[in-house]
């Protein structure tokens, strides 16, 4: 236990240097120091060749930290399915707004990742990412030219095509997460949303004393004073047993949904459920609690 806490202690750490480097460094700095922390990141990464899904299973349920830049997300079931994660113009991308707004600490960076996610892909509706990714392969002449243009595809190449769902958007968050030294999971699963479920994935952060499910593509809706209506990333709270549980078990978990108004959390709308490395939630096994949302 004492060795995770100084290995916590030190990740928040790092969040804060990098976060100061970008605020104190001049605006033609920020690429640099970007870089660096990129190179870094990907050296010491957890080496993983493939996440996601195959044969109706979630391969490495839950990949803490960066997700190095040679790994391939398999999207779907069928083994073709997939993109690199070579793409890293985003974090330079959130760097430069994360300076132009002044934004200094964990709490912000969190909520701003919203926002960030949803206007670097576009709100999904548009096109599917199957058209996206096969665009170039079909223009090839041959079998082997047509599979090897797929092996090209990258987390980037969905980037302004609404096509990006939430296997592509978990990934974007948890490499931002995890350059800024916050210690984060992407988790492939199941989700239950009004009734509906589907194969979700999602990030797990760790928290001061806890840990916190952010999903940012079920947001919640925010109703503001003024009549705007703003979206940001659903929180749900994990003890660190049920945590451990949620990793190593699969442990189905199910929180409070809600919606803010005028910028109060406490409006519940139902229930949504969450677990790790299953295709289908059985709701006989949930506990049903009602959660903490804070970021802190």
């Amino acid at each position: 236990m004492e060795k995770i806490n100084k290995e916590n202690q030190s990740l928040t750490r790092e969040s804060t240097d990098l976060l100061q480097k970008i605020l104190e460094c001049k605006e033609e700095e920020v690429n640099s120091v970007i870089k660096t922390a990129i190179d870094a990141a990907d050296t010491n990464a957890i080496k993983i060749e493939y996440l996601g899904y195959s044969g109706g299973l979630c391969q490495n349920n839950a990949h803490k930290g960066f997700i190095p830049l040679n790994t391939r997300i398999r999207y779907a079931n069928l083994v073709l399915e997939d993109y690199g994660m070579q793409t890293t113009d985003f974090i330079y991308e959130f760097a430069h707004l994360l300076k132009a707004c002044h934004v200094d600490n964990k709490k912000m960076l969190i909520y701003a990742l919203q926002p960030f996610v949803d206007n670097y892909f576009g709100l999904p509706g548009k096109t599917s990412r199957e058209m996206v990714f096969n665009e170039k392969a079909q223009m090839t002449k041959t079998d082997e030219e047509y599979f090897a243009a797929l092996k090209k595809n990258q987390l980037g190449d969905l980037k302004g095509k609404a096509a990006a769902l939430c296997t592509e958007r978990s990934a974007l968050i948890q490499q931002i997460l995890s350059i800024f030294g916050i210690e984060s999971y992407y988790c492939m699963g199941c989700a239950e949303k009004d009734n509906s479920q589907e194969p979700h994935c999602f990030n797990v952060v760790k928290r001061k004393n806890d840990y916190a499910v952010l999903d940012y593509s079920m947001p919640v809706t925010s109703y503001g004073k003024d009549g705007r209506i703003l979206y940001y990333p659903f929180v749900g709270s994990l003890t660190n047993e049920e945590f451990a549980d949620f990793l190593e078990k699969g442990t189905i978990k199910s929180f409070d949904d809600y919606r803010i108004i005028k910028g109060n959390p406490q409006e519940k709308i139902g229930t949504r459920m969450y677990a790790v490395g299953k295709d289908e939630i059985k709701k006989e096994k949930v506990n049903i609690e009602s959660e903490n949302r804070s970021i802190e």
